[in-house]
């Protein structure tokens, strides 16, 4: 892995209309940053407008020059020829900047339509094994696995100047963190603690060792996390309180050492599947975060001050992360935060490289 420390951003999807997102992704690489990443859902739990994730890159693959653009979706709503066929014509137009990553798939996005991801996982190994062989090869491919079945296939576009499209993997659990070893580019989780992160990186290095291959050229180790600055620490935190529910996972909360009760009513709630026609839902996802304690909150996020902020990043990065994917709209001037990173934070790290 090599030793450049990149910063990224989650686009203001939900919440932002067009017009503004792509303002957005413009001003974000004046800024400097490495990446921008837009989040791929049909709905979102706030009640608000939820944009085709590949439309807006697209659009604003043409107005950027550098930046890169990336999504967070899944295996599952597209087959993945015709994926490949877009990621491609996405990678065409934005001149080879272009990122994927996939996870298993987020109930919100499938259970109402009726889209079929049972044993996500493993069809995310035939799409990704799919679309690879689709943009790498020369002759028309065969392809006959469990759920995709290829006949003498071909794209007439393949990625632009390159033999094929960085695919992430979106990933927490063992048997995938073995599979991003196996075959990803990259690794994207959300909501880590630097011990976390360090430990389950470890078994995607099993999992490349297993495969027979290393980590040590290519592969971006990267971590999408909330921050929030502010004059201290208890500045930053108070803007962060109040949206606790979507900023620790319950379940890295017990794996992070916090012994935190959680009554059954709230067992198993997560922003990825609760719905906007969810009331009740929406409401007791909120009542889950107050359940959060303070110290938790701090240990999965980058919040305080500049400094502070510029200790927790380190410890990320001692601990292996290389690209850090940040959400800053809760701090508690969202505009300040960026020029703060823009002006001060990223010119700190770069200038250790």
């Amino acid at each position: 892995m090599g030793n450049e420390i990149r910063f990224g951003l989650s686009a203001p999807m939900p919440g932002a209309n067009l017009e503004e997102i792509l303002k957005f992704s413009v001003k974000v690489e004046r800024l400097g940053f490495d990446s921008i990443w837009y989040p791929d859902h049909i709905v979102f739990v706030s009640p608000t407008e939820a944009y085709e994730a590949w439309t807006v890159a697209t659009a604003a693959a043409m107005k950027t020059k550098r930046i890169s653009l990336g999504t967070v979706s899944d295996p599952h709503r597209m087959h993945p020829a015709v994926f490949a066929q877009r990621l491609a014509t996405v990678d065409h137009l934005s001149k080879g900047r272009t990122r994927l990553a996939l996870g298993v798939g987020e109930s919100m996005n499938l259970d109402a339509y009726g889209i079929k991801w049972n044993r996500p996982l493993a069809r995310l190994r035939e799409a990704v094994k799919v679309m690879r062989r689709l943009w790498e090869s020369e002759e028309p491919i065969d392809f006959d696995a469990e759920f995709f079945h290829l006949s003498k296939a071909f794209l007439q576009i393949k990625p632009y100047n390159r033999k094929s499209i960085p695919i992430y993997i979106a990933t927490h659990t063992p048997k995938g963190l073995r599979l991003t070893g196996e075959m990803g580019d990259g690794w994207l989780p959300i909501d880590l603690t630097p011990n976390l992160y360090a430990e389950y990186l470890e078994v995607i290095r099993e999992g490349a060792r297993l495969s027979g291959r290393t980590l040590d050229e290519g592969f971006d180790p990267a971590l999408w996390v909330f921050t929030s600055v502010g004059k201290n620490v208890d500045e930053a935190y108070k803007s962060l309180e109040p949206f606790k529910y979507v900023i620790i996972m319950q379940d890295q909360l017990k794996k992070a050492g916090y012994d935190v009760d959680i009554p059954e009513e709230y067992k198993g709630l997560s922003y990825f599947n609760v719905v906007p026609q969810d009331p009740e839902g929406r409401k007791k996802l909120r009542e889950l975060g107050n359940l959060f304690p303070r110290e938790a909150v701090l240990d999965f996020t980058i919040t305080g001050s500049k400094k502070d902020c510029i200790e927790k990043i380190e410890k990320y990065v001692d601990k292996g992360v290389r690209h850090f994917v940040l959400f800053y709209r809760f701090s508690p001037d969202p505009e300040k935060t960026l020029r703060t990173y823009a002006k001060e934070i990223i010119p700190y790290f770069k200038q250790r490289q």
